[in-house]
């Protein structure tokens, strides 16, 4: 018999997990993480925007690196699409980890 032919033991799943990889999955399974990154999000948004802008829109999801935020109306869409460039910026140097690429500018929908 071989050394290569010796079979070798099964890891055992009692095996000791370090604490960073259980909290690690316990965030990732609850949503905590993302709930703490959208809040970073929604406070630089308010900052690169200014508070009026920032309480007549919402900051969505982000789907391929484009930011997506709902105005509340036309006119307020219009006035983010003038000032999306300057938010863009702030995001971007604000939250690099993000990766934000472009921001979308929707009009909510009211059923």
């Amino acid at each position: 018999m071989y050394l290569s032919q010796v079979p070798k033991p099964l890891p055992s799943r009692f095996q000791a997990k370090s604490v960073s990889r259980i909290l690690d999955r316990l965030f990732i399974e609850k949503g905590y993480a993302a709930e703490q990154s959208r809040e970073l999000i929604c406070e630089q948004w308010e900052l690169a925007v200014g508070k009026n802008l920032s309480s007549q829109s919402k900051v969505g999801q982000i789907r391929r690196g484009i930011l997506n935020v709902f105005a509340a109306n036309e006119i307020v869409r219009s006035e983010l699409e003038f000032q999306k460039s300057k938010a863009l910026q702030c995001l971007q140097t604000a939250l690099p980890a993000m990766q934000i690429k472009g921001v979308k500018i929707l009009v909510e929908r009211r059923s």
